[in-house]
């Protein structure tokens, strides 16, 4: 008897999952309530000839809006007024200070900046290395940009450096603020 109640209660899970049947329970107060009508389906006749879609263009650039520096950066303006270095260009200038704000007073034949986490303010610079991690520099000028090292931001005014890349998230973009 067993086994002929098991087969049959097999068999009739079987003819449901096969017939699609499906159970639902209601709360008697959604049961008083009438159902919306369904949406209507859309018609074919409203349908255009054109069997491209509709391509909608993205927005035009706004300028002001453009690529520059990262607004989560403070001002070139702000970074000289928090300096805890000024220094006036000196040929060959190394700034290796971990963690400081460095001002750079003056034009410069060739700065190297290394270390991490440094935040360098410079003038006019014929060529700017940067290695280390972390740092961000403000150029009023740079003629050769050369990055290397992890995550480091270069914000410059005027015309863009010549840039030799070999960084890992560098970022190098006109400071327009």
């Amino acid at each position: 008897m067993r086994r002929i109640t098991t087969s049959v209660l097999a068999l009739g899970l079987a003819v449901v999952a096969l017939t699609g049947c499906a159970v639902s329970i209601t709360d008697e107060r959604e049961a008083a309530t009438p159902l919306a009508s369904p949406t209507p389906a859309p018609s074919l006749e409203a349908a255009t000839d054109d069997p491209r879609p509709e391509v909608i263009a993205p927005p035009a650039p706004d300028a002001s809006l453009a690529p520059d520096a990262p607004s989560n950066l403070r001002t070139r303006e702000e970074a000289i007024a928090i300096a805890d270095t000024t220094i006036a260009c000196t040929p060959g200038l190394v700034i290796a200070d971990d963690g400081k704000v460095v001002r750079v007073e003056g034009a410069c034949a060739d700065v190297t900046v290394s270390g991490f986490a440094t935040v360098v303010v410079v003038d006019d610079v014929s060529t700017l290395t940067v290695s280390g991690s972390g740092i961000v520099v403000y150029a009023q000028q740079v003629g050769d940009l050369v990055v290397s090292g992890d995550v480091n931001t270069i914000l410059w005014r005027g015309s863009a450096p010549r840039l030799d890349d070999t960084g890992v998230a560098t970022t190098s973009v006109r400071d327009a603020r």
